[in-house]
This record gives C-alpha cells, sequence and structure tokens, in this order.
C-alpha cells in the first residue's frame, strides 16, 4: 500500500510540475491550445470581474508574458509600457488583449478551439446577449519552452458590442508601429 501511495504522489508531483500559475514559473505546453487555455485561466480575472488591485496581463513582468508569449512579442509589450510610463501618453494596447474590447461587460460564452491542422488557436465570445461578437485568432509557434502566442487577430462583427465591424487587426503589427 505504501508503494502505491508513493507512485500515486510521484505522478501527481509530476504532472503537476508541468503547469504552474503565472506568479510561479514557467508554463510547459504541449499542443498550441494549452498555452492559450493557460493565459485564459490565469487572467480571464480580467474580462469576467472586477480587476481591483490585481496586475493586468499588459502589466506583468516580461518573464510572466514570456511564459505565454514570443520573446519578440512579449518584448513589443513592455515597449509600449515603457512608452506610456515615460510619455504619460496612451500607447497602442489601449485594450484588454484576452478581449480585443476597452469594454468587457457582458462578456459570456468563451469558447477556445484549435483550428484543426494549424497552429491557430480561435477564442470566441458572446457579448450582452450576441452571439460569436468577437473572435480572436491566436497564432502559436514552438519554442524552446513550448508553445507561445506569437501573434493575435481580432475580428469583430458589427453588434450593439461593436457598432462598426472592424477590419482584422493584429496584434504583432500594431505593436510594431512607431508612436
Amino acid at each position: 500500500m505504501k508503494y502505491i501511495y508513493n507512485i500515486l504522489l510521484l505522478v501527481f508531483l509530476c504532472s503537476m510540475s508541468c503547469f504552474v500559475d503565472a506568479a510561479g514559473g514557467p508554463v510547459r505546453t504541449g499542443k498550441p491550445e494549452d498555452v492559450v487555455n493557460s493565459i485564459y485561466r490565469n487572467f480571464i480575472w480580467e474580462i469576467t470581474e472586477d480587476i481591483g488591485s490585481r496586475t493586468v496581463l499588459i502589466e506583468q513582468p516580461i518573464t510572466v508574458l514570456e511564459q505565454y508569449f514570443s520573446p519578440k512579442l512579449a518584448q513589443l509589450i513592455v515597449n509600449d509600457r515603457k512608452y506610456v510610463e515615460r510619455t504619460k501618453e496612451v500607447g497602442h494596447l489601449d485594450f484588454i488583449l484576452l478581449s480585443g474590447s476597452q469594454d468587457p461587460i457582458g462578456i459570456s460564452n468563451i469558447r477556445i478551439n484549435r483550428k484543426h491542422g494549424t497552429n491557430i488557436v480561435t477564442v470566441l465570445y458572446d457579448q450582452n446577449g450576441e452571439k460569436d461578437v468577437m473572435k480572436i485568432d491566436n497564432y502559436c509557434i514552438h519554442t524552446k519552452k513550448g508553445w507561445r502566442i506569437s501573434d493575435m487577430h481580432y475580428i469583430s462583427r458589427e453588434s450593439k458590442s461593436f457598432p462598426v465591424h472592424g477590419p482584422e487587426s493584429s496584434l504583432l503589427e500594431l505593436l510594431s508601429q512607431p508612436y
């Protein structure tokens, strides 16, 4: 019985060491959708709850950002934050990354699915009772540290939440623009 307990404990500890939350260390992922699920699991409160005194995703240290994003995208997020701190002006990131919106009130039914045969993980959500208001395609790449998001494409549809259907916009392109 003692050996079974030790084996179960070892299996449990090994499986738990693969996933650590935002404050604890690296997130190891085996599939592209794992990194997207992880970022939403750890920061979903930004779009579903009152933020309070918590540190939002775009203000996290680069070590945390690199758990989810490619090194290039993580650095661009940090650069945008430094611009805001230095100039006291609004940077490129004037919205919540996980929703593509400045006003996430009423977001529900968040769905995360990998597009078959690709490294694109799509997030869809409803808002204020309307279905599929926003679609976010997360382009993932495999790095030495596992799967990371290298770009996010936001595609809104005309709705009460987004009165004008916007063209697809790329987070990487937005953050690469000069100030």
